[in-house]
């Protein structure tokens, strides 16, 4: 190996080829060292970015999950809400019902004492009137009761001035005959 050195370095057409050979390894060495460092940082790189999409993948099957479940629960959510409104608008008309009716309790409860009030007017009206009925009734008895006393008194003395009179007329006749039998004789 030294003759071979010994005959590079005397000839310089064969050194210049030597020297150009080692640059040239030199040149394929490092760019096989080069290439063989790109190749390890772009392992490691891929290396890591399959951890990292392995990471991201499963976050992102995480945030998925979550994504659905809060889908899920945002359906259930609007639907609750959705209930929430019609029990709410079921509320208003109940409410509105419930306010016509409370005004046409009032309305009827203030008939009701208007038609108490009345109906106890007219039922004192009614007694005070049941009770002069009966006054009255018990009038008009003392009266037809009298009334057939005069009546009957009528009738006695009617019949008292019939007898008076056909007795005063026959007391009459009874003188007029005297007289005439008086001026007769």
């Amino acid at each position: 190996m030294n003759d071979l050195i010994e005959k590079i370095n005397s000839d310089p057409l064969l050194m210049l080829s030597a020297a150009v050979g080692v640059v040239v390894i030199l040149f394929v060495v490092l760019v096989v060292i080069i290439s063989a460092m790109r190749i390890k940082t772009y392992k490691d790189r891929f290396l890591n970015l399959q951890v990292d999409n392995a990471q991201k993948k499963k976050h992102i099957d995480t945030l998925e999950y979550e994504l659905k479940r809060y889908q899920m629960d945002n359906a259930q959510q609007a639907q609750l809400l959705a209930q929430f409104d019609d029990t709410k608008a079921r509320l208003a008309k109940t409410t509105e019902s419930l306010a016509a009716v409370q005004k046409e309790l009032q309305e009827t409860q203030n008939t009701l004492a208007r038609t108490t009030a009345q109906f106890e007017s007219l039922q004192g009206m009614h007694e005070a009137l049941q009770s002069e009925h009966a006054a009255l009734k018990t009038r008009m008895e003392e009266v037809h009761d009298e009334n057939n006393k005069l009546r009957v008194n009528n009738a006695r003395l009617l019949m008292k001035l019939e007898t008076g009179e056909r007795l005063s007329a026959h007391m009459e006749q009874r003188r007029r005959a005297r007289i005439s039998e008086g001026d007769e004789e």
